[in-house]
């Protein structure tokens, strides 16, 4: 006899595959296209955070898919550790993003002018990939705060009330 699965419980675990690889298979074409680290060289991380940037959106969608599952089937601590990956992943693009433009102004100096319209361009879409996808993190983990039930979010213990007559 075939036992019937809720839809929730059936589709819970391969979503979560699919949030996944939504977040890894990018990590991995970063990690393996970026050449090897020179962090001293300002256009190596020029490259690199541009690399980065590219790369932005479909881990997004995975974190979104991720708190939309653990949402739908109720589990707090999963919701909890990816509204505190989000938020932290948010603050870590708010850096990347100041010393990207900090690059950015080293770097315009030695950009010959015949191609400092393609730099221009090529910064622009990078820090509006950033900060996109940091503003958007920054939110969804702000308001999925709110889905955790009060019960799990508060940890300490409490009090307990004596009644007498």
């Amino acid at each position: 006899m075939r036992i019937r699965l809720d839809p929730d419980e059936a589709l819970g675990g391969p979503l979560y595959a699919v949030a996944a690889l939504l977040i890894l298979i990018p990590a991995a074409e970063v990690v393996f296209t970026i050449p090897p680290p020179v962090f001293a060289n300002v256009r190596w991380r020029f490259e690199a955070v541009s690399l980065v940037s590219s790369n932005m959106l479909m881990p997004v969608v995975g974190l979104a898919l991720a708190l939309v599952v653990s949402g739908m089937l109720g589990q707090p601590r999963v919701q909890r550790v990816l509204v505190y990956a989000c938020l932290t992943i948010a603050l870590g693009l708010a850096a990347v993003s100041f010393g990207f433009m900090r690059d950015v102004q080293a770097l315009r100096l030695a950009v010959p002018l015949e191609e400092s319209a393609a730099f221009r361009s090529a910064w622009m879409r990078s820090i509006i990939k950033l900060l996109l996808p940091m503003a958007v993190l920054a939110y969804v983990g702000w308001k999925a705060r709110q889905m955790i039930p009060a019960t799990s979010r508060h940890k300490s213990p409490t009090g307990v009330h004596v009644i007498t007559k």
